[in-house]
């Protein structure tokens, strides 16, 4: 009945099977897309053949007593095949991630709840209860749409509600700041020396912090003065997970300055031990660092016996180091490749802070002037020499 052999067919990559798609032409007609629930391209012909006979004599696919079973099937279930088959193909800090949010904030709620029965109206009543920022709630409903989508495209749904969901605005998060060179002296001096080498590095590369978790001493290389950031340790429900980064960007070759250099010459009589696996930086206690127990036991007090009013996180120890090398009229593009960025816009919008300092709006007047080779000179008839 197709014109060609896979019309109104299609493959997906990652599983092999097979779906259906196809336009019903006319005002309010449907559009059909869903799985055939098949791997064999000539059983996905005759289930097509099928069902454009069907639409061909009724106008669209008639419900069949399977989907009307399918209303007692409640989302849990259909939340726990999905989980099955996106597992394998998730990274696992993603799956992790999918699963806390589903388990802690989408399964209490709807986990017993026939899947047809969920309308838009409820996804909007549950958010309206989150009790977080706009990202935290885009992160729960992800997986949650998920579903949904995997319900209807499987034909366990005839419609996803997310479809009435209006989106979420995005709030603006917190602002990240920055130490000037003078408060970052500050610290360091009030820092424990055990935690200087790590703040060194921090402050003067621009590494993030799960960076400098991750790194290993085959990485290192204090001849050149530079480091390979490959890897991450990220923590998902307490588990400490070694990764590549999320990006590409990410993988690159950071360089040292001198002081970072000297510093992880005495990191390593700490951590080194001959063995190259062996992780830079580890707490006290010789496991991973993490950023909140830096916050606490490190920062926090740090900060008040430094006098430093600027509250900072560990994650704004980035900022700090985009914002001083830019002040300190570092190039652009020096510290996107530093950071590990493609672009500048994140560096110009999201991590650069201004430090007020007292020769703010005279660079650019002492700039000109230096143009200026001569000093203005009264023109008078001794000083003209004519030409004979």
């Amino acid at each position: 009945m197709a014109k060609k052999l896979n019309h109104h067919l299609y493959q997906d990559r990652a599983s092999g099977i097979w779906y259906f798609q196809k336009k019903v032409r006319g005002a309010g007609k449907p559009a059909y897309k869903f799985s055939l629930e098949t791997k064999s391209v000539v059983e996905a012909r005759r289930k097509r053949d099928s069902h454009l006979r069907d639409i061909e004599i009724h106008g669209c696919i008639p419900k069949s007593e399977s989907e009307d079973v399918s209303e007692s099937v409640v989302f849990g279930e259909v939340a726990q095949k999905w989980a099955k088959i996106v597992k394998p193909n998730a990274a696992e800090t993603t799956f992790m991630n999918y699963q806390k949010v589903m388990n802690t904030h989408v399964l209490p709620r709807f986990g017993n709840c026939p899947i047809h029965s969920i309308t838009g109206m409820d996804i909007e009543d549950f958010v309206s209860e989150l009790k977080c920022g706009s990202k935290t709630k885009h992160n729960i409903l992800t997986p949650f749409r998920m579903v949904m989508k995997f319900a209807k495209t499987h034909r366990i749904v005839q419609a996803n509600p997310f479809d009435d969901v209006a989106e979420i605005k995005r709030t603006k998060g917190r602002k990240p700041k920055a130490l000037n060179l003078s408060e970052v002296k500050t610290f360091l001096n009030c820092l424990d020396d055990f935690w200087k080498p790590l703040f060194l590095l921090l402050f003067f590369t621009g590494v993030r912090i799960a960076e400098a978790a991750g790194l290993k001493w085959k990485r290192v290389d204090l001849v050149q003065g530079i480091v390979r950031i490959c890897k991450t340790i990220v923590f998902v429900n307490g588990k400490a997970i070694y990764k590549e980064p999320k990006t590409e960007s990410s993988i690159r070759d950071v360089k040292l300055p001198k002081i970072v250099i000297e510093a992880l010459r005495e990191q390593r009589k700490r951590t080194w031990k001959g063995n190259g696996e062996n992780f830079v930086f580890l707490n006290k206690e010789g496991r991973f660092i993490h950023r909140h127990t830096l916050n606490r036991g490190v920062i926090g007090p740090t900060l008040k016996k430094a006098g430093i009013r600027t509250h900072i996180s560990i994650k704004d120890a980035r900022a700090t180091f985009i914002t001083n090398s830019l002040d300190e009229n570092e190039r652009l593009s020096f510290v996107q490749s530093q950071v590990g960025h493609t672009t500048t816009r994140m560096i110009v919008d999201h991590y650069y802070r201004h430090v007020p300092a007292p020769d703010d709006g005279t660079r650019l007047e002492e700039a000109w002037n230096s143009t200026r080779i001569l000093p203005d000179q009264d023109i008078s008839e001794k000083n003209v020499v004519e030409i004979q």
